[in-house]
């Protein structure tokens, strides 16, 4: 029973890890551009690839091991085993304040954070990253963000 309820969450979890993939974000960012705006899908783009530059940077000349160790051969492989910082987490901060500034719906914006910040937590869970990981993922985030919002 207990195994059961261990497996449920760890399925859970790696769901809402999920949805800050690169996979669920081009998703959105297709629905943002038929289904709401063209401006606010640049801005989206814009800052999703700014935030993959960076991480990617970061990743070449700084590595930290993940909590739970990835064996590497090559250099795309060392970059992904690297965690810090979260591309989840900036991923997923970045979007959550752009949506919060288009929409500014009290509901909305509260899912909106909650949905990031377990996105986030799940990448901890997950044993993907460290703390101190989401921390820089999430600033990193809302620097691209306010660096976005100067551009459109």
């Amino acid at each position: 029973m207990v195994l059961d309820f261990k497996r449920y969450i760890n399925s859970l979890f790696v769901d809402i890890t999920a949805l800050g993939g690169i996979s669920s974000t081009a998703i959105i960012l297709l629905m943002v551009w038929f289904l709401i705006d063209a401006a606010l899908f640049m801005q989206l783009l814009l800052g999703i690839l700014a935030t993959i530059f960076v991480v990617i940077i970061i990743r070449l000349v700084y590595f930290k091991d993940r909590p739970k160790k990835q064996v590497y051969g090559n250099i795309i492989e060392r970059i992904e085993a690297s965690s810090f910082p979260s591309l989840h987490a900036a991923r997923s901060s970045f979007m959550a304040l752009a949506f919060i500034y288009y929409f500014d719906i009290l509901v909305l914006n509260i899912i909106i954070v909650v949905v990031a910040l377990l996105i986030s937590y799940s990448r901890v869970y997950l044993k993907k990253h460290y703390w101190s990981d989401i921390i820089a993922g999430w600033i990193l985030g809302a620097i691209v963000y306010y660096l976005t919002t100067f551009f459109y």
